[in-house]
């Protein structure tokens, strides 16, 4: 699609899905004029105004069906949050316990939200959007490892939303995870929570969790440590030489490789895919920044390729909107 037909698509979808909610949002606007992408909004009593912004894009450009429509749910993901979610209860947990308890919040609400859209009939399509986006974020960057602590965020928002019924491209990781009770007792709580405040107290009963575990665990770790030790201070050198004899002995028998064997059994283990068919693909491991839970960064990276260069040095095109034909009288 071009560029233009892309941001006059995405305008007319959500002025229809504006029209659906019987105007729920007094105001709705989509701007492409911003470097990145989210949604503002501006709340004056019972009055809601939204601000989608996506970052400029070159209207003459080719640009995927898939990224229009990643597009799509993503606006439709950040209004879902606009409409369903209690921004002054998370606001308040967060200062409150901190910013992790604050990214358990996210991860919990994001599929409660999308639920929320889904049923709410606003946007009858918006399940497989919604679906296609979440796909399209692991696509691109993997999954992440279950014993990550501080991704437990984002592997919440990904197996919430498997509860919601989507099909994703990944099996679920939560029984590999060293906390995989508490995970999926929060999910199934977060599963049937009916609004923001109710996701609020779960996050906030997984992080006591969490730390509870994490301290159990140091406490195992140092007690192991303690043991170590102490054996090491009961073999004597006599045990340690008698030791590193048999290892030499064992070194120099033929034919006998340990270690070129356990690579080879490791290899043999290996496949292309899992049992049920979808294809091996483990997430980047661990890094040392949380993979973030709203897919802002995924479409500002989506967008990147199909920005006109003038736009990123000098100011942003006009926005591409309704045309407005005036009347002539010639007299």
């Amino acid at each position: 699609m071009r560029g233009v037909n892309v941001k006059r698509g995405v305008e007319s979808t959500l002025e229809r899905v504006f029209n659906n909610t019987g105007r729920k949002i007094d105001k709705l606007q989509v701007s492409w004029t911003g470097s990145t992408a989210g949604v503002r909004t501006k709340r004056v009593g019972t009055a809601i105004d939204a601000f989608v912004v996506f970052p400029g894009i070159d209207e003459t450009t080719e640009i995927p069906t898939s990224v229009f429509n990643d597009l799509i749910g993503y606006a439709l993901h950040e209004l879902g949050h606009v409409w369903f979610t209690d921004e002054d209860t998370w606001n308040l947990a967060r200062d409150n316990h901190g910013d992790f308890v604050g990214s358990l919040i996210n991860g919990l609400e994001d599929p409660r939200i999308e639920r929320r859209v889904i049923d709410s009939g606003y946007a009858p399509n918006s399940r497989a959007l919604f679906e296609a986006l979440v796909n399209s974020v692991l696509n691109k960057d993997g999954y992440v490892q279950p014993d990550d602590l501080k991704n437990v965020p984002f592997l919440l928002a990904i197996e919430g939303r498997r509860l919601n019924g989507y099909s994703l491209v990944f099996d679920s990781v939560t029984d590999a995870s060293p906390w995989a009770a508490d995970l999926r007792w929060a999910l199934s709580q977060a599963h049937g929570a009916r609004n923001t405040r109710e996701i609020t107290a779960v996050a906030i009963e997984l992080n006591k969790r969490l730390q509870q575990q994490q301290q159990q665990q140091q406490q195992q770790q140092q007690k192991q440590q303690q043991k170590q030790q102490q054996a090491g201070d009961q073999d004597g050198d006599g045990e340690q030489g008698k030791q590193g004899n048999q290892q030499g002995k064992q070194g120099k028998q033929p034919g006998k490789q340990p270690g070129k064997q356990q690579g080879k059994q490791s290899g043999d283990q290996q496949s292309d895919q899992q049992p049920n068919g979808k294809p091996v693909r483990p997430g980047k491991g661990k890094s040392d920044s949380p993979r973030e839970v709203e897919p802002r960064s995924f479409i500002e990276q989506r967008l990147a390729p199909h920005q006109l260069k003038c736009d990123q040095s000098l100011r942003p095109r006009p926005n591409v909107g309704k045309p407005i034909i005036d009347k002539i009288d010639f007299e």
